[in-house]
């Protein structure tokens, strides 16, 4: 990728050096106060915000970083197994394939993935072991200036710990899984391994740390068969059934475990210079997956394996192919840098911070054979290069962003205001090819894709007590957003740019010291990505269709809320409602020749309304208990679509009615405490024209209700020992693919040092 910003970094990476060997030059006034946590409390304040600390997350089965916000309300990761890099997340309006719609940061480095749509567009959420969290915001909906339109979801902040002194840290995890569906009954496991060092020396901060997880997950994908093609060989062994759309058929074959693997490697520096806070981090991930253990359920008279053609089960034809079957590899290499630079501007009362970012793909390939190596097939159909190599090459994002904020604007302690530049640049190549997979030759390209999108931003945000009851703050965002070098093959398209402006308002009314009524109200645009404009893919039985000219998706949103403070805790209401045109809905469809096709297109309108409850307390009336428990209700609406009148009045897809967490946490002691969660969420639709209403089916949205359970025995200073259970009465349903099964979990944790 090309640095824009190359000047800055350098001048940044100097200072850095500089403060690594020099002494400090004024007494430290700030002390620990971190300076870029200070500039944008606006954001928490005008938008409904929950926060979860390191204690909260000791108390759930935590392995990867995703499950630190799988009890928030109005929110879900759609995690399929430990170790699965397609953790899509969807909060509030926002179904989980519209990643787009969400902001991921950890100490400011982006974790969002916007480059690409669906599972693909999935944060990347191993960059940052959960060992590391110590705080997590989720910030719901646009409500700030600070933020894009990729917030009309919302945001989640993450904030890891800070060095306070020399400690090191080992922790061990094994977890199992009992799955038994359709034609697979086994047990999958797996382990993690965390170790970190910390230490300060002085005004330098030091961080380091390894984290290596690998799992079997459960068969993902389940291969169905509606009754059609020619006279077949008659076959034992297959499953009769229907697909999320209640077709009647059979079920073939399953793809097996998924072998994850991934090792992440990330060191972080911080140096205080004075009134000044330098800060860098870089992360180094290495991740492999392989499906190779692929299943067929079919067999002939004689017992042989039947991967493709034509079948025939208790009188009825049926159709397989063997391409399902395919083996995959894929191998990932990645790298993450930040840097930054806070301190006080020079003017009274305000501070400032610079942060640059940047993510690259070193190494992005997939490998998909052509047939299984157990179909007699397997040898002449990667003869015929039937098989596929996918790079992507030339893929990554860099982000540029300065900020500066008072909290006493001209000496006046009643106005605050915060004020930034943010400039980042997405680019993506798909490069696919034919490929043989028994000799390792790549054949001819398949049309290689791409392009880059661009913004920059400016923006502000007022705020003023307009007495000890009332509060008002404005903002402003201005974006101009840019895509560029997009390309088809050797079709190139056009350069398109657009500005828009996104005013925010919230007012407040205290009328206690702990009581607190708000009204917040946003415009926010969201640009279409890179993948929706530019992928166009297509390998035979798959295909990928964008359209460059898509309009920006474009919202009004509301939010109203209630929230009381209680003794160690709170309790919150909120009534939200949005409203959003040009909604870019990215959709998967297979034709009568059982092709997939994937393509974007808009929809008019979407409408959403919703509550949520929110109930916080720790220790409740003086008891052992703590309780963190949420309710959420929401309906989304399509009331507007010119392409296809029929689907209005329908449920946008994948976005339940009904929401509900809750963690119960019963404190035995000070060394002994017992756990439990709940995960509800009612039945969802996947398709625009609601038309897959079966349950408890591949390819289903399902209604599930998952209980978790976890004890933590601390059992020296040192030492820490847990175990849990995950889906205790080992609940079945579908996210499209199946959640896990009752899943078993071991945790050792072992801390020592200065500061422990």
């Amino acid at each position: 990728m090309k640095f824009r910003f190359q000047c800055i970094v350098k001048i940044l990476i100097a200072l850095f050096l500089l403060g690594t060997f020099t002494s400090s030059f004024a007494e430290n006034v700030l002390d620990t106060m971190i300076i870029e946590d200070q500039l944008f409390k606006d954001t928490t304040v005008v938008s409904p915000t929950s926060t979860i600390t390191a204690e909260d997350l000791e108390k759930v089965n935590i392995i990867t970083t995703e499950d630190a916000i799988a009890l928030e309300p109005s929110l879900i990761v759609r995690r399929r197994f430990i170790g699965d890099p397609n953790g899509v997340i969807g909060i509030r309006g926002s179904n989980m394939f519209q990643g787009h719609r969400s902001l991921i940061f950890v100490d400011g480095l982006p974790l969002h993935y916007h480059l690409q749509t669906r599972f693909s567009g999935a944060p990347r959420w191993s960059l940052v072991a959960p060992n590391e969290i110590d705080n997590v915001d989720v910030i719901y909906g646009p409500f700030s200036a600070e933020y894009s339109g990729n917030s009309m979801g919302g945001v989640v902040n993450i904030r890891t710990k800070r060095p306070v002194g020399r400690k090191f840290t080992i922790q061990g995890n094994l977890f199992s899984q009992d799955f038994s569906e359709l034609g697979t009954s086994d047990d999958f496991n797996g382990g993690k391994v965390f170790a970190s060092y910390e230490d300060k020396f002085g005004d330098l901060s030091v961080f380091a740390s390894y984290n290596h997880l690998e799992n079997e997950s459960q068969p993902q994908t389940f291969f169905f068969s509606e009754p059609g093609g020619g006279v077949g060989v008659a076959v034992n062994g297959a499953i009769n059934g229907i697909d999320e759309s209640e077709n009647v058929g059979i079920y073939f074959g399953d793809n097996g475990e998924e072998q994850a693997q991934s090792d992440l490697y990330k060191l972080k520096l911080g140096y205080d210079i004075g009134l000044f806070q330098l800060r860098s981090s870089i992360a180094y991930e290495n991740r492999d997956r392989e499906l190779k253990d692929l299943n067929s359920y079919l067999t002939d008279a004689t017992g042989n394996t039947i991967w493709d053609g034509d079948i025939n089960v208790n009188g009825i034809d049926y159709n397989v192919r063997g391409s399902n079957f395919q083996e995959r590899d894929q191998q990932r290499e990645s790298v993450l840098f930040g840097l930054g630079l806070s301190g006080p501007v020079g003017v009274k009362d305000w501070l400032f911070d610079i942060y640059y970012t940047d993510f690259e793909i070193i190494k992005d390939r997939e490998i998909r054979s052509a047939r299984n190596p157990d179909d007699p097939d397997f040898i002449a159909q990667n003869a015929a290069f039937n098989g596929r190599l996918t790079n992507a090459d030339d893929t990554g994002w860099e982000t540029f962003d300065v900020k500066a904020g008072t909290e006493s604007l001209f000496g006046n302690d009643r106005a605050r205001l915060s004020i930034g530049y943010h400039y980042d640049e997405y680019e993506l190549s798909i490069e696919p090819y034919n490929y043989d997979a028994v000799n390792g030759i790549r054949g001819t390209e398949r049309t290689a894709s791409g392009g880059e999108t661009s913004t920059q931003a400016l923006f502000a945000q007022f705020g003023y007590a307009l007495s000890d009851q009332f509060d008002l703050a404005l903002g402003l965002r201005y974006e101009d957003w840019e895509t560029k070098n997009g390309f088809n093959g050797t079709t190139r398209v056009d350069r398109r740019d657009e500005q828009e402006f996104s005013p925010k308002f919230s007012l407040g009314y205290f009328p206690a010291n702990d009581l607190t009524f708000r009204y917040s109200l946003a415009r926010a645009v969201r640009f279409p990505i890179v993948e929706e404009l530019y992928r166009n893919e297509s390998t035979g039985d798959r295909q990928f269709v964008s359209d460059p000219n898509l309009e920006p998706e474009d919202g009004i949103h509301h939010n109203f809320s209630v929230e009381k403070d209680i003794d160690k805790g709170s309790m919150k209401v909120n009534l939200f409602y949005e409203e959003v045109e040009d909604v870019i809905f990215t959709f998967s469809a297979v034709d009568l020749d059982n092709n997939s096709i994937t393509t974007t297109l808009p929809v008019d309108e979407v409408e959403t309304y919703g509550a949520e409850f929110v109930y916080n307390q720790r220790r409740i009336l003086g008891s052992p208990f703590d309780m963190r428990f949420n309710v959420s209700y929401t309906e989304a609406e399509i009331t507007k679509n010119r392409l296809n009148p029929s689907i209005e009045g329908g449920q946008f897809p994948r976005i339940p009615d009904w929401r509900s967490n809750l963690l119960l946490t019963y404190n035995y002691s000070h060394a002994l405490d017992f756990s439990t969660s709940v995960r509800y969420a009612s039945n969802s639709y996947g398709e625009l024209d609601n038309s897959d209403r079966a349950s408890n089916v591949f390819g289903a949205q399902d209604e599930f209700l998952f209980f978790n359970i976890k004890t933590n025995w601390k059992a020296s200073e040192n030492l820490r020992l847990a175990m849990g259970v995950d889906n205790l009465f080992n609940e079945e349903a579908y996210v499209f693919h199946p959640w896990p099964n009752r899943t078993f979990f071991l945790e050792g944790t072992y801390t020592f040092g200065e500061e422990i």
